[in-house]
């Protein structure tokens, strides 16, 4: 059983990252980004940003950085198909899985 990758996508352009960051971290607006204390280590001052126009979080501090999936995956340690089913559920999005055509889990999906 596997996610379709449209439907990963259909995701992915469905969850603000600016909404669901700022579930977890205080962010406050600095010119076109969002701003606030990271949350992945310790810092008195804000270097971590989070980019709505590409949808992406950076911080210039730990240099950790990437989409809502990557977010959830770092900050809660889970796996990518945990990220992507809890996201999904957040935003009311069904997920349909599909069958392995070969009837045989890939060596990745033996490994989620």
């Amino acid at each position: 059983m596997r996610i379709p990758e449209q439907k990963v996508e259909e995701i992915l352009h469905s969850a603000d990252i600016v909404d669901f960051v700022g579930q977890f971290v205080q962010l406050r607006k600095r010119g076109k980004n969002y701003v606030g204390l990271c949350p992945f280590h310790n810092e008195k001052t804000p270097s971590f940003t989070v980019n709505s126009e590409k949808q992406i979080y950076y911080c210039f501090g730990c240099q950790e950085g990437g989409n809502v999936f990557k977010f959830l995956m770092s900050y809660k340690k889970i796996s990518y198909v945990e990220a992507i089913q809890e996201i999904a559920g957040d935003l009311g999005i069904n997920i349909e899985y599909e069958e392995n055509k070969f009837g045989v889990q890939s060596e990745t999906e033996v490994l989620f």
